[in-house]
């Protein structure tokens, strides 16, 4: 997921349009446009905003590593995102417990 994809992740994850998500981030809303699509890079100062405001991971926020690319492709439903979210409120053990129910389900899953 390369950085332009990153700033979209997090404004679709807040649920938030473009105008509104650069209005938060204090950029016009061509420019974050541009900065979705690749076109441009953020400034430093956009890159401290969104840390500041929406709490991003600066390491994963400029890495374009990714495990699996085919993940980049991958388009999430809100659904998704609002179970993102709730799991990254959570204490770790608490996500840890859940890693382990949904363990659980998917071998009922593979294995009824």
């Amino acid at each position: 997921m390369n950085l332009g994809e990153k700033v979209r992740f997090i404004r679709k994850s807040n649920e938030l349009n473009q105008k509104e998500f650069s209005v938060r981030i204090g950029v016009s809303q061509g420019t974050l446009s541009d900065i979705e699509r690749g076109v441009c890079l953020p400034s430093c100062e956009t890159i401290t905003a969104l840390r500041s405001k929406f709490n991003c991971d600066l390491n994963w926020l400029l890495s374009d590593a990714i495990e699996d690319s085919s993940q980049a492709q991958m388009e999430l439903s809100k659904d998704e995102y609002k179970l993102l979210d709730g799991i990254r409120s959570l204490p770790t053990a608490e996500k840890e417990e859940l890693f382990q129910i949904i363990q659980i389900k998917l071998k009922k899953i593979k294995y009824p």
